[in-house]
């Protein structure tokens, strides 16, 4: 499904397009909608180079664009190689940031870079980029490009691209940040766009330098996001705390509980709410179930009293009754 983005205002441009694979087709089917729809939407502020005729002819994939104003965030996931055939010659002022999330993007001797960058699973390229150049990817990929306006950071990165991991806490708030804009883009206004923009902008400052003010209201709905993602791939670890987290970002735990004061749950809220619903699922799912005694151990509640009362206070039933009605 090709979806068109929605405008807000002279040059207030905000929205999401996507084209997907499972939905339109592989190969040409689901690359030209896409391509046209980027060209209709954004090639005069962002021409496309050539891709290469297998790219076009085999592509199996999803594809993602969201704006914000003068800013893009673009997402792959594919299961065939994408390559270029051939880059353009106009002179741009971007500056651009590759973040691997699976298998690896070469770009091709980047003019500042000296050399071929390789953006792995799991580490981040940011350059400044004033031509194109050729890149290709693993067959497996899965990345996410930023395209940020040159004058808001080519003093950080001219000259001097920048690489690091993408786990690190700066990286890791940027990309809660982006999970936020992309699921919201297509309610924001103009005002919401134009701060979703902003915060986008001073995030990849951070990521550079390696810091950002936690003191910034914008950034607090980033970092409750952030701190949420850890959570979720930790609620079955005895060390889970606002501590824990609040170390991981390199924040205070003062700071992580201010992230989240404007939310409707605390941060051990939200943890020993996921912990329930986690443990109901696991109740009642198919095949071999936990025992009340065994969920309890798995989610860290004190004993089995502690987590039925826990579980009634929720969901308004005892396990056993929740697990009768789901039959």
């Amino acid at each position: 499904m090709t979806t068109r983005p929605r405008f807000l205002g002279a040059g207030g441009r905000v929205g999401t397009f996507t084209v997907d694979a499972d939905n339109t087709g592989t190969g040409r089917n689901t690359w030209e909608p896409f391509i046209d729809t980027w060209n209709d939407r954004m090639g005069d502020l962002y021409p496309l180079p050539e891709f290469s005729a297998s790219t076009v002819d085999g592509f199996q994939g999803t594809m993602r664009s969201v704006t914000l104003q003068d800013t893009a965030v673009n997402e792959l996931w594919g299961s065939s190689p994408v390559s270029t055939k051939a880059v353009g010659t106009d002179e741009h002022d971007q500056v651009r940031l590759y973040v691997g999330l699976r298998g690896a993007v070469a770009l091709q001797d980047p003019h500042d870079q000296g050399g071929d960058a390789y953006v792995s699973t799991g580490t981040y390229f940011m350059h400044h980029v004033v031509t194109e150049n050729h890149f290709h990817t693993t067959p497996e990929i899965g990345t996410r490009i930023y395209i940020f306006p040159g004058d808001a950071l080519r003093s950080l990165v001219a000259g001097k691209p920048r690489a690091g991991l993408a786990t690190s806490p700066a990286a890791q708030i940027l990309m809660a940040h982006t999970d936020t804009v992309q699921r919201t883009v297509s309610d924001l206004g103009p005002a919401a766009a134009h701060a979703s923009r902003n915060a986008l902008l001073e995030l990849a400052k951070g990521l550079v330098l390696d810091r950002f003010d936690a003191r910034e209201p914008v950034f607090t709905p980033a970092l409750a996001q952030a701190a949420k993602d850890l959570a979720e791939a930790r609620l079955t670890d005895a060390e889970l705390s606002p501590a824990a987290i609040a170390a991981h970002l390199h924040v205070s735990v003062r700071t992580l509980q201010r992230a989240f004061a404007s939310l409707e749950e605390s941060f051990s809220a939200y943890v020993r709410r996921r912990r329930l619903e986690e443990a109901a699922a696991a109740l009642t799912a198919p095949g071999i179930r936990l025992s009340v005694s065994e969920a309890a151990a798995l989610w860290h509640f004190t004993d089995s009293s502690h987590f039925i009362r826990s579980f009634k206070k929720h969901f308004g039933e005892t396990p056993a009754q929740f697990v009768r009605r789901s039959k």
